[in-house]
């Protein structure tokens, strides 16, 4: 089809088109009658946006019955954004199945390791990726629909599917998925391809133990649990790295056939974080993307400043290690339904969000969504505007917050981001932590309750422990994945390495070179007790780094106190004997802190789980001693946590991109190099003196500076 239409170039078109970064909302169309389309392509660009998403789960939109496709409204959805000067995110709708697919093909619908099947309409994914049947259908769709927009100038981007996961995502079983054939027949086949042989397999996973070894692949099935059900913990932990190598073949497959027709626009798929039962690896499905997309809803999850700014750097963390570009695909525009926490969004917070999450580096911003869904499972939610399309202060912080960015971005365009510190997040260990707990459950076994704090929050709260040390002190800080462990890239000062449980032996030999060259190792309990394939290591890898013994690793019933610093330690505890350099002591004598020094720089080790006890309440102070043992950063802010300051460098002079998150005015003085003079806000061309060192600042509630120093 060639497109005729010619947009008329209004002031706010001109003015959108002008404006590169990608700032816009999702619409739905095919939710919303044809007579309030253009009222509302016509406001969403009056309102500052240039980019607006639809279509990722409309597959019955196109193709309402088997082989009938519809084109003409979708042709009218893109038409109506070319005409008010916006370019489409246009997705491709492979996440949910329509109705008569499921009905003629039950087998596609995803099976529990308990033999439950998914609902065949709510909860997403209601289709299993591994089906054949499913890709046959998905694959005629595809081609039909990329073919017809591929030439469309209202299209900027392609998104394939919409948050890739196995379910459940937003059903609240505890069940597994997926143990259809189909996945089945994958797993074997990704075992035999890992290890190359049934010997080996069985090799790696412990198959002798408790007559698990299989005889031939036709014995191999899924496991339908994992340790704290005695079930094969090794095949449990291959299991979930199967998972994401599937969901990455899936969405390179799909990406293949856009390419296929058409090799001119960015393609890429979105995502969120969570536990690790609930998402995939991320830094894997990221590898061959063009753009990858995070998911954040700031006051659903109840989230910090800190914890914001956290994901931000582990989502960047993500895309910038596989050289790709960092998008925002949901930002939360209006209060939660259904999930998470529901509470009132006024709209000056949406700003500071917005700020915050351009601060850590996003090359794109989409709000979710532009006008409140009526029906549905998210019907009353989400929406910038009311119900019945009126204006609110969402979206006047919104406008404003747009506005701002295109100042901002102009200012950051000759700097980066480059993170001095970083945290390591390891997700075997996660995996191996989360299975020996399991999930929440009603009966916990013969031994004792489960601890969510022991198992599938443990990594997730580690990880933010550990960025808690790091805030506003190293900010931004990257995360690092178990992949740069094995090639040594670490270009950094400082290491923290929460949950270091599973560990090869290269990954200790990696991590002794980077403190051998100067660096700083932060790490704590359990260090490397296992393998990567969750085997005992027979000797191990702690006394090897710090020449000490470990005589017992021990689950601490409630906490210790640790006296010097008045506080207490969680989680897990190394019993140790043979330190020379212990700096503290529990209440019983043991060690709580080791401290050594290798070739040029030194390790701080915990004998506990440091990083999920800094968020206990009453334990404030391990952060602030952690932060001792690292070396001084050159700009640096002390002790406002309502105030975040993230440094960008460039060739010339550094930016200092400074927000205030409380809604009260705020004094303070952040430490910069005394060869800087003077500081000028590129939002309002205001200009700060430095004195000695020394920038004082005042700000108002809420507000942000983006600070160009000289």
């Amino acid at each position: 089809m060639i497109y005729e239409q010619k947009a008329v170039l209004s002031s706010y078109v001109i003015i959108n088109q002008a404006m590169d970064f990608p700032f816009g909302v999702t619409f739905y169309p095919d939710q919303w009658p044809k007579e309030y389309w253009e009222t509302a392509f016509s406001q969403i660009a009056e309102s500052g946006f240039n980019l607006v998403r639809f279509g990722e789960m409309a597959w019955n939109w196109i193709e309402p019955r088997e082989g009938d496709f519809k084109f003409e409204d979708l042709d009218k959805a893109l038409e109506l954004a070319d005409k008010y000067g916006l370019k489409v995110l246009l997705g491709i709708p492979t996440s949910m199945a329509p109705p008569w697919l499921v009905r003629k093909h039950p087998d596609t619908r995803p099976v529990s390791n308990q033999g439950t099947l998914y609902p065949e309409y709510g909860p997403r994914p209601n289709i299993c990726r591994d089906s054949g049947t499913y890709k046959k259908y998905a694959e005629r769709m595809i081609r039909k629909l990329v073919d017809r927009y591929k030439g469309h100038p209202a299209v900027r981007y392609w998104q394939i599917d919409n948050e890739p996961v196995y379910p459940p995502l937003d059903s609240t079983t505890n069940e597994d998925f997926c143990h259809c054939p189909d996945t089945r027949a994958a797993f074997v086949l990704w075992a035999l391809k890992k290890y190359g042989s049934l010997e080996k397999i069985n090799e790696v996973w412990g198959a002798k133990f408790w007559t698990n070894e299989f005889g031939e692949l036709e014995d191999i099935t899924t496991p339908k649990t994992g340790l704290w059900d005695a079930g094969n913990p090794h095949i449990f932990l291959d299991w979930y790295r199967f998972k994401t190598d599937s969901l990455k073949a899936f969405l390179e497959w799909e990406k293949d056939l856009v390419l296929e027709y058409d090799k001119s626009r960015k393609i890429g798929t979105n995502g969120f974080l969570g536990i690790c039962p609930r998402v995939p690896d991320h830094d894997r499905l990221a590898e061959k993307m063009d753009w990858y997309g995070w998911d954040i809803y700031p006051m659903g999850g109840k989230n910090s400043p800190q914890q914001i700014g956290e994901m931000a750097d582990w989502w960047r963390s993500f895309s910038s290690h596989r050289k790709t570009e960092f998008h925002v695909t949901e930002l939360q525009g209006g209060p939660n339904v259904r999930w998470g926490y529901p509470g009132y969004i006024e709209g000056p917070e949406i700003r500071t969000w917005t700020h915050q999450i351009v601060a850590h580096g996003a090359k794109s911003i989409l709000y979710h969504q532009w006008r409140t869904a009526i029906f549905g499972g998210e019907a009353g939610g989400f929406g910038i505007l009311n119900a019945d399309g009126s204006r609110t202060k969402r979206l006047e912080a919104i406008e404003k917050a747009g506005q701002e960015i295109k100042k901002a971005v102009q200012t950051l365009h000759a700097h980066e981001l480059k993170p001095k510190a970083a945290v390591a997040y390891l997700r075997s260990s996660d995996i191996q932590t989360y299975q020996e707990q399991g999930p929440p459950r009603a009966i916990a076994g013969q031994w004792e309750q489960v601890r969510a704090d022991l198992g599938h929050t443990h990594g997730l709260d580690s990880c933010q422990g550990a960025h808690q040390v790091l805030w506003n002190y190293y900010n931004p800080a990257a995360f690092v994945f178990e992949r740069h462990l094995e090639d040594g890239e670490l270009p950094y000062k400082v290491l923290l390495v929460p949950n270091p449980y599973l560990l090869k032996e290269d990954h200790a030999a990696t991590l002794k070179k980077f403190v051998e060259k100067g660096g700083v190792l932060i790490t704590e309990s359990r260090f490397g007790a296992k393998n990567e394939n969750a085997h005992i290591h027979q000797k191990g890898l702690l006394g090897e780094l710090l020449n000490i013994t470990c005589d017992h690793i021990e689950t601490i019933g409630d906490r210790i106190a640790i006296p010097k610093i008045r506080c207490y330690a969680y989680g897990f505890r190394d019993l140790i004997s043979g330190a020379d350099e212990v700096l503290m002591e529990y209440e019983d004598g043991y060690p709580a802190f080791i401290e050594k020094k290798i070739g040029r720089g030194r390790v701080l080790y915990a004998t506990f789980s440091l990083f999920m006890s800094i968020g206990k309440i009453g334990n404030s102070r391990l952060a602030s001693y952690v932060r001792r043992h690292l070396p001084l950063p050159e700009f640096f802010l002390k002790d406002k946590d309502s105030i975040e300051m993230v440094l960008w460098e460039g060739s010339d002079t550094p930016i200092l991109y400074v927000i205030n998150h409380s809604p009260k005015k705020e004094k303070f003085e952040i430490d910069v190099p005394e060869k800087y003079l003077k500081a000028e806000d590129a939002l309002t061309d205001k200009g700060f003196e430095i004195e000695k060192g020394k920038l004082p600042i005042t700000i108002a509630g809420r507000g942000v500076l983006v600070l160009h120093l000289s």
